[in-house]
Parts: C-alpha cells; sequence; structure tokens
C-alpha cells in the first residue's frame, strides 16, 4: 500500500528498494504510470558462499562469508545469506564462522577483529 501510494505519488521524485522482484516491477510500473521518477533496486536472491575442501584458509574463509550476510545488515543483492560447506570440512568451518561472529561488534557499522 505504501509503496503504491510513493510510486504513483508526482511529488516523490525517486525511490530506492531492496526485497523482492515483483515488488520491485511494481514500483517500475508505477514510476510509468505517474512522473517516470528514478528507481533503485536492490532485488532478492540468495546468494551463496561455496567453501570447498580444497580451500587454502578455512579462517578466512569464515571471515569473509560473517562478512557477507552482516555487511549493510544484508540488505544488499549480493548479501550471502547462505552457505554451502563441502561435508568433509563442515565442522572445522561452522567452528571458524562461530568464531568469526562472536568477533563482530554490531552497531553504525559492523567491525571485525581480524586479529583473533
Amino acid at each position: 500500500v505504501a509503496g503504491e501510494a510513493l510510486g504513483l505519488h508526482g511529488d516523490v521524485d525517486a525511490i530506492a528498494f531492496t526485497g523482492s522482484g515483483p515488488v520491485g516491477r511494481r514500483l517500475l510500473e508505477y514510476s510509468a504510470r505517474s512522473n517516470l521518477k528514478r528507481v533503485f533496486l536492490e532485488l532478492g536472491g540468495k546468494s551463496p558462499n561455496i567453501v570447498f575442501a580444497d580451500a587454502p584458509d578455512l579462517k578466512q574463509a569464515a571471515v569473509v562469508s560473517a562478512n557477507g550476510i552482516f555487511r549493510n545488515s544484508g540488505q544488499v543483492c549480493v548479501a550471502g545469506s547462505r552457505l554451502l560447506v563441502q561435508a568433509s570440512v563442515y565442522d572445522r568451518f561452522m567452528d571458524e564462522l562461530l568464531s568469526a561472529t562472536t568477533r563482530l561488534k554490531v552497531g553504525d557499522l559492523v567491525v571485525f577483529d581480524w586479529s583473533g
């Protein structure tokens, strides 16, 4: 309802939206039906990080994976919201991932303690 009202309103010059493809499509349609406002979209997806057994540094892979989902509160279309981890390194990787996430400092910015 709010998206439709904003999308069709002639005094709104631009809309930025993070979410699903179908809603993004509707916002583009509303823009076209009104004042051709600019529409900036970050549309869905479940971008996976993939970790294979031959990864040279599981600790680094865990830190990068944690960063991939927590950066910008996960509100980007390429947020690493899934992990595919080869079974033979799963337990070791998950231990490293738990360690990486417990070192996060959450606030206005997500800060990683790389030294741990």
